[in-house]
């Protein structure tokens, strides 16, 4: 279908309508797979009672992801974004709603936990590079640091809440109603993003014509970004989730001897930390930089990390500051890479980063895992601590220099003199 010229106004409209639409949109899906997650890990403890256990279970969900992530990023920068994005929730709906049936039938709870969740990270390989291309295709790029903080709000908000809401419902009702409640979300979730309607294309205005004119003058030097190692620092918070959410879980059941309902405390204390740090972001990041205001959120989530397996008091007290030092980090970082992406590549640039991520989450995920289970829990934290700081450091300094370059400006060049009259 050929797409329609939009004036800059409309843009801009058509620009906070996929905003409106796909923060919700994050939120539930969001939701939705964090109440999966949570009572799959559960389940999986219960049954196996190893940290290694709860580990494998979030590795059978990055494999595909790592495996396949490049792939569905590179289809998402040639096919619609849109489409590929509804094609992923629906069928994550029809997985979801698999385990939940696996169940009735009297299947493993372990077999059917590891099966479903690896296959929707399958959908979740292609919904994830599709949805970040999605963003960048419909969100002006000057929204992009308000529609970020708004977003992942959302998305993490959603998740922690969720999070906690599951280690209640888990000891009431069990864990089979929170999966059909997942695949319900899938569908709220394809039902909003399809509500955004086909892409249109910006319409220039006789300025916009002439600034692309020879004679005009840069302002800025030319797009080069180093948009890998943007994408290492951004893929630093995926490896800490990964491998928090899985430590947390032991640390809460085993470590400090406490059920269930301690997870839903924390991930609520989180999730607190996390709307409160995603709202300061504005007036935050207009007093740091992108690229500096990314390390210091980084490293003030791990200082807290790093006391947080001391005592169940002391977690509670420390995860809200964590949470909302890793919201400063972790908007900066997809910031700075969303900008630095181009529109045509930015699929496989996030496929890339989620690739990468996982990858690397997995290895920690595995190697600070059997940390845990040889010696004791806190010294997983302590590991993971170390990981993502110097990741964090090593990247931020190798940026430096190339981001200060970018946002020097270029001297505008000096007028060709006219040739003296005969």
């Amino acid at each position: 279908m050929p797409t329609a010229p939009l004036t800059t106004d409309l843009a801009v409209r058509r620009s906070k309508r996929a905003e409106r639409l796909l923060v919700p949109a994050g939120f539930i899906t969001t939701a939705g797979n964090a109440f999966q997650i949570t009572a799959a890990a559960i389940l999986v403890f219960r049954a196996e009672e190893t940290t290694l256990s709860v580990g494998w279970l979030f590795i059978a969900v990055s494999i595909p992801q790592v495996a396949l992530a490049m792939t569905f990023g590179r289809l998402a920068d040639r096919l619609d974004r849109r489409t590929l994005c509804v094609i992923a929730d629906l069928v994550g709906a029809l997985t979801a709603f698999a385990l939940p049936a696996w169940l009735w039938f009297g299947g493993e709870a372990s077999l059917g936990s590891y099966a479903a969740n690896f296959l929707l990270a399958c959908t979740a390989a292609m919904f994830m590079p599709a949805s970040n291309a999605l963003v960048k295709e419909r969100v002006l790029d000057e929204r992009l640091g308000k529609f970020n903080a708004r977003f992942e709000m959302a998305t993490n908000t959603g998740m922690l809440l969720a999070s906690a809401l599951a280690g209640f419902l888990v000891t009431w009702f069990g864990a089979t109603p929170l999966f059909v409640i997942n695949s319900l979300t899938f569908v709220g979730s394809a039902v909003l993003i399809y509500a955004i309607g086909h892409k249109h294309v910006v319409a220039k205005s006789t300025e916009d014509i002439a600034d692309d004119e020879p004679t005009a003058v840069a302002t800025t030097a030319p797009a080069n970004p180093p948009v890998r190692r943007l994408a290492l620092l951004f893929t630093t918070g995926n490896i800490n989730l990964m491998v928090s959410n899985t430590i947390l879980t032991t640390l809460i059941l085993q470590t400090f001897q406490q059920g269930a309902w301690m997870i839903g405390v924390v991930d609520a204390l989180a999730g607190a930390g996390f709307i409160l740090g995603a709202a300061c972001y504005g007036w935050v990041s207009s007093r740091i930089k992108g690229l500096h205001l990314a390390l210091l959120g980084t490293l003030g989530c791990m200082a807290m990390v790093a006391l947080e397996p001391l005592h169940h008091i002391v977690l509670m007290v420390v995860i809200p500051f964590a949470a909302f030092s890793f919201a400063q980090g972790r908007i900066a970082a997809r910031t700075l890479l969303m900008q630095s992406s181009p529109e045509d590549r930015v699929g496989r640039i996030f496929g890339f980063a989620q690739a990468m991520g996982l990858a690397m989450g997995v290895a920690a995920t595995v190697g600070l895992s059997a940390l845990a289970d040889a010696t004791s829990v806190p010294w997983a934290f302590w590991g993971l601590v170390t990981i993502i700081g110097g990741l964090a450091i090593g990247t931020y300094l190798s940026l430096v220099k190339p981001m200060r370059a970018l946002e020097r400006p270029v001297a505008a060049p000096e007028p060709v003199p006219a040739p003296a009259p005969a």
